[in-house]
């Protein structure tokens, strides 16, 4: 099977990302994980076929030097992203199939959107994969576009999916300045300003232009709301001793995970939890009460703003998008799902 028609059959059936490394059988990500698409190795040969499709002779150039490049073509009429990596005999690209998320019909809850048109202070998403994560934050930043008018600068470490030019206007950047003036330059002036996929020293990047007054949206790869507070506390902790966290406390209006799973109809669904960072949960961030918040978040009503992951599985269960052994693979607290359950009848 030719490389060519690797890529057709990975879209014809509906993956999200190809992969080829050079030795390894070729493979794509589909909803439900990862399947080999031909038993045979791939070869140094499709290798140099695949950069002939996808990159044009400056990215090769960039590649040949650096060993990595980034970008963006256009596959069978459709926007495709990319990643090289090249080191001695590792040859790998990840080729995204799904940059714009088209496939997915992504359902946000209410509460996330309306924070997020505030546009005030932090707002911090996190999720255990890249792709899952970039795809909830275009979608976010994609129904703010239509709801309002506002400039925007998207700073991603990978290729971010495209937003349609609505109300709201975006840049995008790799974050990546020579320069602070650069920095200074892009930044300047806008109302919000977006992080994706970056390390930690980002995020006090993005604290200070939340100290400033603009919107800030940091976006990290988190498998779990207890995983993203702790680490941020250890880091405002190394930074900025006892003041950190209340510094940032003063900042934040939402804290918000999304995890992906595989639906009954083999589409993804992502359950959600969101902690709206209100008077009494500011004061647990304030003390890094980690354990305090998420028993706050737990025992929230249910009209409040805040949502547990549990009340995101339940739903999805009510549904019927997802199966009751998947929510409780997820569930990180299958009793307290289990007496869920059990009030409404399932």
């Amino acid at each position: 099977m030719s490389l060519t028609e690797l890529l057709l059959q990975a879209k014809a059936k509906k993956a999200d990302e190809f992969l080829f490394v050079v030795g390894a059988e070729p493979r794509a990500r589909l909803a439900n994980g990862w399947v080999t698409l031909r038993s045979t190795p791939g070869l140094v040969t499709e290798w140099n076929l695949l950069q002939q499709s996808l990159l044009s002779n400056q990215q090769k150039a960039v590649l040949d030097t650096t060993g990595v490049v980034l970008g963006e073509t256009a596959l069978d009429s459709h926007r495709v992203g990319f990643s090289f990596f090249q080191e001695g005999a590792t040859m790998k690209a990840v080729v995204d199939l799904d940059v714009d998320g088209l496939k997915q019909e992504v359902s946000l809850p209410a509460s996330l959107l309306e924070n997020a048109l505030r546009m005030k202070g932090m707002m911090l998403l996190s999720g255990p994969g890249e792709g899952g994560r970039s795809w909830i934050l275009q979608k976010l930043l994609q129904k703010m576009s239509e709801e309002k008018s506002f400039s925007a600068a998207v700073l991603s470490a990978r290729t971010f999916p495209q937003i349609r030019d609505e109300k709201a206007c975006f840049v995008y950047h790799n974050g990546q300045f020579a320069r602070s003036e650069d920095r200074e330059s892009l930044l300047a002036g806008l109302d919000l300003v977006v992080y994706d996929g970056f390390s930690d020293e980002k995020f006090l990047e993005a604290l200070n232009l939340a100290e400033q007054g603009t919107f800030v949206i940091y976006s990290m790869k988190s498998p779990s709301m207890e995983n993203t507070l702790r680490r941020c506390f250890s880091v405002l902790h190394k930074n900025f001793g006892a003041q950190g966290s209340p510094r940032w406390a003063e900042v934040l209006s939402v804290v918000a995970g999304s995890y992906g799973m595989p639906g009954l109809s083999g589409e993804r669904v992502f359950a959600h939890e969101i902690l709206l960072v209100k008077p009494q949960v500011r004061s647990l961030l304030e003390n890094e009460d980690c354990k305090g918040v998420l028993q706050a978040l737990g025992q929230a009503a249910e009209n409040s703003g805040l949502l547990a992951l549990n009340q995101s599985l339940l739903q999805h269960l009510i549904r019927r998008r997802i199966d009751l052994k998947t929510a409780f693979e997820v569930s990180r607290d299958p009793d307290n799902l289990d007496q869920l359950l059990k009030k409404v009848g399932i």
